[in-house]
């Protein structure tokens, strides 16, 4: 019995040792944790800095090796993103914020890392002020007339259209077709974005409709705080194009980009209802007017149809943001019948989706910024 007693005794510290033990290492693993820390609000705000801090309460068990703020563009930023190194161990800490763009909306948040791990404080965000340089740009109007060959009243905007161009060529045309062969497909899912429901609409920046008055888009051409520059080249059975924008102001609700190719020339009867009304420019042409030449007509599209987003870090007072687009499968015999045009809208806030300005050119132009004094 007693031998036996001795066996059971060691089997069982036998599997104490197998099951049960773990070296101190292990131990201080198993009751280790990241530390606790705090974010405290974030004040000194300028148009490329702030101030800020913490408090790490808890260092988990193990030493805190580093600890500050870290900050980004986009929610919940990580030491990963862009960071302050303010000391270690715990207890209070300030933090200088530097190299920020102006007018951007920036998260930040406290974070502490031990051993174990790092751990983040609550996430609190800014809008660093915008810089003004004073630089300002011609402004285009954009135009945007939806349309259709077989809309009868639509003869009254184009005449208006054509009007405006005797007395102000400072705006860019695009002629959206629905429901007939011109038809971009996205073209309605833009109409009835903004609440349209009928045509002849004309869709002035994006912010108001337009009725004809020459007035209401002289109004409109206020210097804008972004530019445009475009240069459109034409190669084999591609065209190809290098807009760039750049910027007076800062845009803290962020700025989208939209690239469209529009077509010039194309042949087809428009249905004509003032062929009747001697007060009007389409009398006696034609109910419908045969072989009516439709110019702007939208083709093609580079980006979204509500435009690319720019990031965030390209947008600011004096930065210069550029994008190559190629449109491909075009016959070299409509070159001289293709513009491209390139436009600046807001990405959020009180004026989302609304135009900044706009440029358009055509194959084998090359226009710059117009910077005014």
């Amino acid at each position: 019995m007693k031998i036996s007693g001795i066996v059971v005794a060691i089997s069982v510290a036998s599997l104490l040792l197998t099951f049960g033990g773990c070296t101190k290492s292990e131990q201080a693993q198993l009751t280790n944790s990241v530390p606790a820390v705090e974010s405290h609000s974030i004040s000194n705000i300028t148009a490329t800095g702030a101030s800020g801090g913490g408090y790490v309460s808890k260092d988990g068990g193990s030493a805190v090796t580093a600890r500050g703020l870290c900050w980004s563009t986009a929610q919940q930023p990580k030491i990963s993103d862009s960071k302050s190194v303010d000391g270690s161990g715990m207890g209070s800490f300030t933090s200088t914020i530097t190299g920020l763009n102006p007018g951007t909306t920036y998260y930040v948040r406290a974070y502490a890392t031990n051993s174990t791990g790092t751990s983040y404080g609550s996430q609190s965000s800014f809008a660093t002020s915008a810089l003004s340089s004073g630089l300002k740009f011609e402004k285009n109007v954009l135009l945007e007339q939806y349309t259709g060959t077989w809309c009868g009243y639509c003869t009254r905007s184009i005449a208006q259209i054509e009007n405006l161009h005797t007395v102000n060529q400072k705006f860019v045309h695009i002629a959206l077709h629905l429901s007939d062969a011109m038809t971009f497909p996205q073209n309605s899912a833009l109409f009835s974005s903004f609440g349209f429901t009928g045509v002849p609409t004309v869709h002035t920046d994006r912010a108001s409709t337009w009725n004809g008055n020459v007035t209401a888009i002289v109004d409109m051409q206020i210097p804008a705080g972004a530019g445009l520059a475009i240069n459109v080249t034409g190669s084999g059975t591609s065209v190809s194009v290098t807009a760039q924008a750049k910027f007076g102001t800062g845009f803290p609700d962020g700025v989208r980009m939209s690239v469209y190719m529009l077509e010039d020339g194309i042949v087809a009867n428009q249905a004509n209802y003032y062929n009747t009304d001697p007060s009007h420019a389409f009398y006696g042409k034609g109910n419908p007017v045969p072989n009516f030449i439709h110019n702007n007509v939208l083709t093609k599209i580079g980006t979204d149809m509500f435009g690319d987003l720019i990031p965030a870090a390209e947008v600011g007072v004096g930065k210069v943001y550029s994008r190559s687009f190629t449109f491909s499968n075009i016959s070299a015999d409509k070159f001289s019948k293709l513009k491209v045009v390139a436009f600046l809208t807001h990405n959020s806030g009180s004026k989302q989706k609304q135009v900044i300005n706009a440029v358009a050119a055509s194959v084998g132009q090359n226009k710059g910024f117009v910077e005014l004094p």
